[in-house]
C-alpha cells in the first residue's frame, strides 16, 4: 500500500483492485478490520472523514442487543413475540408487526443535530421503532414509534424538533410500545 500511495498520492479500493501484483482490497479489509485501518498503517489520511463508518459498524453491533431488549420487555408484559431470523421483523401477539431502525446522530457545521432515517419498504412493518442515537452515538436519545400508515416517504431527515406530524410519535422510553402489547381482561357486562 505504501508503494501504491507513493505512485498515486491517494488510495481507493478501485485503485488497489486494479493494481497488478497486489492483494484485493477485500484482503486488506479482512486482514486489518477495515480499509481505513490499512490506510492508516500505510500512512495515508483520506481528505474525507470516514468516521461514520465506524459509527455504522457500532450501530450494527448494537441493533441485535436493542432488539433483544425489546423482545424481553414485550415478554415481560406477557406478549407473544415471534422474530423473523432473516429480517428481524417482530410479530407481536399475532396481530401486528414491528421493525427497529437505529439512526446515527450527525452534527451540522452550525452545531445542530440531524438524523437520517431509511424505512425498510420491503418489510412493511405496522410500526417502525426508530431509535435516535445521542450526539455520541453510544446511547439512545429517544424513540419514535412510526406507524406505516402515517409515514409516506422511505427517507426522513429528522431535526431536534420536527413538528407535531412527527413528534407526536416521539417517546423517551419504549414503555408505551411495550404496554400496547399487554393483554387485558375485559369484564363481561351482566
Amino acid at each position: 500500500l505504501r508503494g501504491l500511495l507513493a505512485k498515486h498520492s491517494l488510495l481507493s479500493s478501485g485503485l488497489i483492485d486494479s493494481a497488478e501484483g497486489m492483494p484485493a482490497s477485500s484482503a486488506y479489509r479482512n486482514r486489518f478490520g477495515s480499509l481505513l485501518r490499512a490506510y492508516q498503517l500505510a500512512g495515508y489520511r483520506p481528505d474525507r472523514d470516514y468516521g461514520f463508518l465506524e459509527i455504522n459498524r457500532t450501530l450494527g453491533r448494537l441493533h441485535p442487543q436493542f432488539l433483544d431488549d425489546v423482545v424481553r420487555q414485550l415478554g415481560g408484559v406477557g406478549a407473544q413475540v415471534t422474530r423473523d431470523a432473516a429480517t428481524d421483523l417482530l410479530v407481536i401477539n399475532g396481530e401486528y408487526t414491528a421493525s427497529m431502525v437505529l439512526s446515527r446522530c450527525r452534527q451540522t457545521a452550525g452545531g445542530l443535530l440531524r438524523w437520517m432515517v431509511r424505512i425498510d419498504q420491503a418489510l412493511v412493518p405496522d410500526i417502525t421503532i426508530l431509535v435516535r442515537m445521542d450526539a455520541t452515538n453510544q446511547q439512545p436519545a429517544d424513540y419514535y414509534l412510526l406507524p406505516i400508515m402515517d409515514i409516506a416517504a422511505p427517507k426522513l431527515l429528522l431535526c431536534e424538533s420536527n413538528g407535531v406530524h412527527l413528534d407526536t410519535y416521539q417517546f423517551d422510553t419504549l414503555d408505551y410500545f411495550t404496554l400496547m402489547a399487554q393483554r387485558r381482561k375485559i369484564e363481561e357486562a351482566a
